[in-house]
C-alpha cells in the first residue's frame, strides 16, 4: 500500500512538473547559468540540498521544474498552503509543509529522512519572501540538515524577473560540502559559509547578465516589494 501511495505521488508530482515546465518555458523563457563545477547539478546525483533566494511566489516551483529528474521536495510555509490549496495536495506534489505560526521542527525530520534515502530537498534559507535584491541573514535549518545528513548543498540564485516573455535568469552554484561539526558553533559557521556562497553567486550572475535583463529584474522586484509592503500595511490596519 505504501509503495502504491508513493508511486501515485511521484506520478502526480512528475505530471505537474512536466506540464508546469512546458508552461514555464513558454512564459518565462528561463536562461540558466552555471558556476564552474556546477554543470551536472540538475542531473540525479544522490541526496542534495538546494538553497534558493526567495524573490517571488513561484521560486520553489521553477526549481522543481528545472530539476525535474531530481524530484526535488520543496519546503513551503503552511500559511502559503492555506491559500486555496490543501496540505494533502501539496504533499502529493512533494512539498514539505512548515507552520510558521509556531515552533515547528517536524519538517526537519521529514527532510532528513528524504536526504538519507538519496532524495533532494529545497529550502529558502532567508525564511521569507525577499524581493529587495539584498540577502537577509540565513536561518540555520539548511546547514543543520546538510551536516546531519552528510549531503552537499547547491546554491541557486534567481534574479527574480517573472514578467512574461522577458527571460527569467537563474544561476546554479557548485556543490558545497560542509565539514563543520553538527554543534551549535559548527552550524552557525556552516550557515555563514552558505550565505557567503549565495552572495558570491548573486554577484557572478549579475556580472553575466545583460544590462537590459538586470534592469528588468530590478524593476520587477521593486514593484513586487511595493505590493508586499502595501499588503502588510493592510493587515496592520
Amino acid at each position: 500500500m505504501k509503495k502504491l501511495k508513493t508511486a501515485w505521488q511521484n506520478f502526480a508530482a512528475d505530471f505537474a512538473n512536466v506540464l508546469g515546465g512546458a508552461i514555464a518555458q513558454l512564459l518565462w523563457l528561463p536562461k540558466i547559468h552555471y558556476q564552474q563545477g556546477a554543470e551536472h547539478v540538475r542531473r540525479p546525483d544522490g541526496g542534495t540540498i538546494f538553497i534558493l533566494n526567495h524573490t517571488w511566489w513561484f521560486d520553489a516551483a521553477i526549481l522543481c521544474i528545472l530539476c525535474l529528474r531530481r524530484r526535488v521536495h520543496a519546503v513551503v510555509a503552511l500559511d502559503v498552503a492555506k491559500k486555496g490549496h490543501a496540505t494533502g495536495g501539496l504533499h502529493s506534489l512533494r512539498c514539505i509543509c512548515v507552520d510558521r505560526r509556531k515552533p515547528d521542527l517536524s519538517f526537519l525530520h521529514e527532510a532528513l529522512g528524504i536526504l538519507r534515502t538519496g532524495g533532494c530537498v529545497a529550502i529558502f534559507p532567508e525564511g521569507q519572501l525577499n524581493p529587495t535584491g539584498t540577502l537577509l541573514p540565513f536561518k540555520q535549518g539548511a546547514a543543520m540538515l546538510a551536516l546531519q545528513a552528510g549531503v552537499p548543498v547547491v546554491p541557486v540564485y534567481s534574479a527574480g524577473n517573472y514578467q512574461p516573455f522577458q527571460r527569467l535568469q537563474l544561476m546554479f552554484g557548485r556543490p558545497i560540502t560542509l565539514t563543520q561539526r553538527p554543534s551549535a558553533a559548527g552550524v552557525q559557521e556552516a550557515t555563514q559559509v552558505l550565505q557567503d556562497a549565495m552572495q558570491n553567486l548573486r554577484q557572478e550572475l549579475e556580472q553575466r547578465m545583460k544590462p537590459k535583463y538586470l534592469a528588468r529584474s530590478r524593476r520587477f522586484r521593486e514593484k513586487f516589494a511595493a505590493k508586499l509592503q502595501k499588503r502588510q500595511k493592510g493587515k496592520e490596519v
